[in-house]
């Protein structure tokens, strides 16, 4: 209604934002009107400190012109801010040791549990739930411009901050799962005799009747598995292994040793699985295995 009642040239100066804080504040940014430079911060606190500045560099450029120019710069650094011990910095190589990113760790572990079983749309709710906490602590999400003396801080935008904020849940994601993982593939039950028609086969060996049924089965289900979040997906691929064990087939890679077999345990097997239908959607048409065998690993 207020804005209804201003005139044309005052209408067209103003511009409405919804959201929560830190929400806005990026809109104002894309605008050039950065967070530290509001009067009011997360906390109610006022801080005027910008615009007395603001107003010194006016006085100085009326009153020196030209000669002035060296002092506007002083105070043009104020633009870049100095990271204080509440600010998340992103590096881009190894995490500093730094009060403000020990925080971001402890909430991205809180996080951690609900985050790796949830759907895609509470993910992202998450996601905005840290980067509201780190500012409503007074933080700032940070990243490095410039090298040696020309280097200096800005702030991360928004969708960035987000992907970064994404990034490390999978990054330790990865850590966690790399030892499993390696075990994994390491640890395996040696049989006795030759791989059985049922089975599956892992690994640059010999072509199997089990092998094509679960080529068959990752083909007929690739669109659904997609279409999953990633707790579904193992589910999905835990039923696949039941449709070939029911059969008879086991999941079998080459032994070290000439002519033996491994038969690998469940845990490996879902990796495997996964890492099919991962590479089934990756692949073209035209780099397609000859004779439908199934993806090299």
């Amino acid at each position: 209604v207020v804005v209804k009642l201003m005139k044309g040239n005052m209408r067209a100066r103003m511009r409405l934002h919804f959201g929560s804080l830190t929400e806005c504040q990026y809109h104002l940014a894309t605008y050039g009107i950065l967070p530290q430079s509001l009067p009011l911060d997360a906390h109610g606190n006022i801080n005027i400190d910008r615009q007395l500045h603001w107003v010194q560099s006016c006085a100085i450029e009326e009153k020196l012109g030209r000669s002035g120019r060296s002092e506007l710069l002083k105070l043009s650094e104020l633009a870049h801010p100095t990271p204080h011990e509440n600010d998340v910095l992103f590096t881009g190589g190894k995490t500093p040791n730094h009060a403000g990113n020990h925080r971001f760790r402890t909430l991205v572990l809180d996080f951690a549990g609900e985050y790796d079983s949830c759907t895609d749309a509470r993910k992202r709710q998450i996601v905005g739930e840290i980067i509201d906490k780190i500012y409503q602590s007074g933080g700032r999400c940070l990243k490095p411009q410039g090298k040696g003396a020309d280097k200096v801080w800005e702030e991360v935008p928004l969708d960035e901050l987000r992907k970064k904020v994404m990034q490390t849940f999978r990054n330790r994601r990865r850590r966690l799962d790399a030892p499993k993982q390696k075990a994994n593939n390491s640890i395996g039950i040696l049989i006795s005799g030759d791989p059985l028609p049922p089975d599956v086969i892992f690994g640059r060996a010999r072509r199997n009747p089990g092998n094509e049924l679960l080529h068959r089965l990752i083909k007929e289900r690739s669109q659904e598995y997609e279409s999953l979040n990633r707790g579904v997906k193992m589910r999905l691929v835990e039923g696949i292994m039941k449709t070939i064990t029911d059969q008879g087939g086991r999941f079998l890679q080459p032994a070290s040793e000439k002519g033996g077999w491994l038969e690998v345990s469940s845990d490996n097997a879902r990796e495997r699985i996964s890492k099919y239908f991962r590479n089934h959607r990756r692949r073209r048409p035209t780099t397609a295995t000859i004779g439908g065998s199934l993806p090299r690993e």
